[in-house]
């Protein structure tokens, strides 16, 4: 009987051992001076901006901080180790915004009241994919926004310039991370971006889908 027990139990162990190096086990998606280039597009809003269309029609904007933004371009990854990265890029990056310290009476359309840069936006970040999980993506950054012209000026009865001054970001990521191991891939996470303007702090909240990123140097 006891012998009986000890094969059952040597038999469970190895079959524990087998089943858990097929779960646990996985291959580095990512190797030490891995470079990528991928092509990247997003978006963001702050949770408020409801309230801003749904006073419109009273000609009133309530106080606080709005922001839409949009963002696409090509992005570069550098691997330092195989779970740590860091990006930079070149975006084009589309932005609404509004800062009010009052509520803003007698006006029928945001963009009237709204700086909207269309920017040159350069990011720089550090991004991790988590040891053991690889597939989930997080990091922060910083993004240089450099305005170029306002989407909004030259419209008829606008006389105010909604260019807007050059700006930095704090893009805040977590995601996840489909590329294959020794090949390219996709990402998709989710962005928060505390934006510091001249007047104040607008925070959307967004994602990120970098549609393929091709790997374009490895040392594997």
């Amino acid at each position: 009987m006891t012998k009986n027990r000890a094969k059952k139990g040597v038999l469970a162990l190895a079959l524990a051992s087998v089943l858990g190096s097929g779960v646990f086990a996985q291959e580095d998606k990512h190797q030490p001076f891995d470079m990528l280039l991928g092509l990247n597009s997003g978006s963001g809003i702050t949770p408020n901006i409801g309230e801003v269309f749904t006073e419109l029609s009273n000609e009133r904007i309530p106080k606080g901080n709005y922001a839409v933004l949009f963002d696409f371009g090509i992005t570069y990854d550098f691997y330092l180790f195989n779970f740590l990265s860091f990006n930079t890029g070149l975006l084009m990056h589309p932005d609404v915004y509004v800062i009010l310290d009052q509520d803003f009476s007698g006006v029928d359309d945001f963009t009237k009241i709204a700086a909207s840069p269309i920017c040159l936006t350069i990011p720089l970040g550090a991004h991790v994919n988590i040891p053991k999980v690889e597939w989930l993506y997080a990091g922060i950054g910083l993004s240089l926004n450099i305005p170029l012209f306002g989407m909004f000026d030259g419209m008829a009865g606008l006389d105010i310039d909604t260019k807007g001054d050059f700006f930095v970001g704090l893009p805040i990521d977590i995601g996840f991370d489909f590329i294959s191991p020794g090949r390219g891939g996709g990402r998709f996470f989710f962005r928060i971006t505390p934006e510091f303007h001249e007047k104040g702090t607008a925070v959307p909240i967004g994602f990120v889908w970098q549609i393929y990123n091709w790997k374009i140097y490895s040392k594997k």
